[in-house]
């Protein structure tokens, strides 16, 4: 095979040669075989680095595919190390989270749909107003599809406004921090809510409805921890219903390492050890 892409010496015997064209194959199954086996030499990153321009486009497209795996396993080893430092924030974790499962996530345009929201609520927002903010930019919880991934990414509910409980009250919180009102995520007879110093709850699964809460002992306030374990569990069982076995193992390698147990432990086979 003529790949045009001489500086590949050092690496370049036959068995190389050999999972180039396997990465070619018109069957995908054996394409995935090929690139497991990239992944697993040690060579991804620089077989990427010489072969993201080859001139065969299903070459050029397969790379391509590598180099998101590569990517994506990128942002889950920050995402990971960030939270084993305790130095990321609940919201800048849903971003991390975003970011791992799409690389090519915009964080500018996210800040700027933040941006426009902000200036909407102006300063010296209340329980209210920021509820009143998220209602009028029609940010709601759908009642169906709820295992829809779009749903737990920060930029597809800026951009759609349909949004699961825990991620529309993480962003009406950001607003909330940079408007001047502090609330906490909490859970309140099994949905997230947001409550704020004086007892007042914002509830985006009640089409944003504020009351006063008489009775705290019924809030169980959420870490960023809870609400990053809550939205990648979705999105686990998002891929798991849709078949899709590489997120299903990614967010499975996620939860288990925040688990602080290993993948093989932790879930049964295929994703796990097979029992003997």
């Amino acid at each position: 095979m003529k790949n045009g892409h001489p500086t590949l010496n050092k690496h370049s015997d036959n068995s190389i040669s050999a999972l180039l064209t396997l990465l070619q194959d018109e069957d995908d199954k054996v394409a995935s075989l090929a690139m497991e086996q990239f992944l697993n030499s040690g060579l991804a990153e620089e077989t990427v680095a010489q072969f993201q321009e080859a001139s065969e486009p299903q070459l050029r497209q397969r790379i391509h595919q590598l180099s998101g795996i590569l990517a994506r396993r990128r942002a889950r080893r920050e995402f990971l190390d960030a939270v084993a430092a305790n130095r990321l924030s609940g919201w800048e974790g849903l971003i991390q989270i975003n970011v791992i499962y799409d690389p090519q996530t915009d964080r500018g345009w996210i800040a700027d749909a933040m941006r426009e929201i902000v200036n909407a609520a102006g300063r010296g927002a209340t329980a209210a107003r920021v509820a009143a903010v998220m209602r009028d930019k029609e940010f709601m919880v759908p009642d169906e599809d709820t295992l829809d991934v779009d749903l737990y990414l920060l930029d597809a509910v800026l951009d759609c406004k349909d949004g699961s409980a825990a991620v529309l009250c993480a962003i009406a919180q950001q607003i909330g921090r940079e408007t001047g009102w502090d609330s906490t995520i909490s859970l309140f007879e099994g949905r997230f809510v947001l409550i704020d110093a004086h007892g007042m709850l914002v509830d985006p699964t009640e089409g944003w409805h504020v009351s006063r809460l008489q009775d705290k002992s019924k809030i169980h306030p959420c870490s960023s921890r809870d609400l990053w374990l809550n939205v990648l569990t979705q999105l686990f069982l998002a891929s798991l219903v849709d078949g899709n076995l590489r997120d299903l193992h990614l967010f499975s390698e996620i939860l288990a390492a925040l688990n602080g147990t290993p993948l093989d432990d932790a879930l049964p086979y295929p994703l796990g050890r097979a029992q003997a």
